[in-house]
């Protein structure tokens, strides 16, 4: 697929809807998880709703904006999920996924207060094959550029960086728009991720290689 840009209306994060939010927390990532499919190796952090947020990036990035290989697997019970690349949900680029059917979407957002999100132009994304959706999960895979720098801000690929989630049991309106609206998050929370654990070799032959279309 090619990378999308967003146009639209943003999902909710502000202090509407379903409920008071519960924040969660958690420590430095340290878990390593490898896709069988594609044999690319992640750092990975589980939050305490079962959603496991997977980075990989390239062993050559230096501090700036490097390339981010994202990887979203999370129970259908999870309407959507997000991940805040600043640590918080304003000021920073946010991607937010869900399923469709048997397929994952991802939207671009960002907030500059804790209010709907407006597309974010600043990041696009390739979603790869092996986003997929069942009865029990659905995983987003995404090669996301933009994210790791933005305005004065740039992530230290060899450093730990904090990092924020939301999530919410109920999906978005109309799942396959990616510009659709969605409601406050029922949980979020934060932590530290160690972007040297998620540093790969041969990044570019692996994206390539992760990119192909499955034989048929």
């Amino acid at each position: 697929m090619g990378l999308l840009h967003l146009v639209g209306t943003a999902l909710a994060l502000g202090n509407t809807g379903l409920g008071t939010p519960v924040p969660q927390s958690g420590g430095i990532s340290a878990a390593k998880y490898c896709d069988a499919a594609t044999t690319i190796c992640y750092s990975e952090w589980i939050s305490p709703e079962k959603i496991a947020y997977r980075i990989a990036i390239p062993d050559t990035a230096t501090a700036g904006d490097f390339d981010v290989l994202l990887q979203i697997e999370a129970p259908q019970t999870v309407g959507w999920a997000a991940i805040a690349w600043g640590g918080v949900m304003v000021n920073n680029p946010l991607t937010v996924g869900w399923a469709n059917g048997d397929k994952t979407v991802v939207s671009s957002r960002s907030a500059s207060s804790r209010s709907y999100p407006n597309p974010f132009t600043g990041a696009s994304y390739t979603i790869l094959p092996t986003s997929t959706a069942n009865t029990t999960h659905w995983t987003l895979t995404v090669l996301a550029k933009g994210v790791s720098g933005w305005g004065s801000t740039n992530l230290d690929p060899a450093g730990t960086v904090s990092l924020a989630y939301a999530q919410s049991a109920r999906p978005p309106t109309e799942p396959a728009n990616n510009a659709t609206r969605f409601g406050i998050h029922n949980t979020r929370g934060s932590w530290t991720h160690d972007l040297k654990s998620a540093q790969i070799p041969d990044f570019a032959e692996l994206v390539e290689k992760a990119s192909a279309p499955p034989a048929a």
